[in-house]
């Protein structure tokens, strides 16, 4: 059953944050991977950046044996070797049952998860989340902790951040063009 035809509110929910995530992302220059094909056309794994593997205390396969990992919201490739910005998104309306799970996603930042050569955000988005209690103490958690994620509230600081990050590029491109050097990216 697709997200779309999901009698689950959140579901649906979740679905159209992430189309106004990918569309703000590209709105600002950045590709938005999610699918199999859109990490093929930039030549890039989709491990590490779409799919994170299980801690190695947990355990690695599905009881039906199949590889367990876990999938992100979304990626957006930064540096011409593919390193860049993996997604985590909460999108609230209203309050629901599903604000827990925040904390599952603590316990995986903790465990390492995602840890490697990519940014880990974490986009929390919709008129309800900045009341929402659960998220805030994510928040606490997280920075008490001293975790390598950024968190961000909103839409539009999204894209404050990820023009940020365009600026840095720009500048950066600027002064590799007058030195002659070819420099890398951030």
């Amino acid at each position: 059953m697709s997200k779309e035809k999901h009698n689950h509110g959140a579901a649906v929910s979740g679905t159209k944050s992430e189309k106004m995530l990918a569309s703000i992302t590209e709105s600002v220059g950045f590709s938005f991977l999610k699918l199999k094909k859109d990490f093929e056309d930039h030549g890039i794994s989709e491990w590490g950046r779409r799919y994170h593997e299980p801690p190695k205390e947990w355990r690695q396969t599905t009881p039906k044996g199949k590889k367990r990992k876990f999938v992100s919201d979304g990626f957006i490739p930064i540096t011409k070797s593919g390193r860049g910005i993996i997604l985590e998104q909460k999108h609230s309306d209203k309050h629901g049952t599903t604000e827990e799970k925040v904390f599952y996603d603590l316990m995986k930042i903790e465990k390492g998860v995602y840890d490697g050569d990519n940014w880990l955000w974490y986009v929390f988005t919709g008129s309800a989340a900045e009341d929402i209690e659960v998220y805030k103490e994510f928040c606490l958690e997280a920075k008490q902790k001293g975790l390598k994620i950024k968190i961000i509230w909103g839409f539009d600081n999204y894209k404050k951040e990820l023009q940020n990050i365009k600026e840095v590029i720009y500048e950066q491109e600027n002064k590799n063009r007058r030195s002659g050097s070819m420099g890398s990216l951030p």
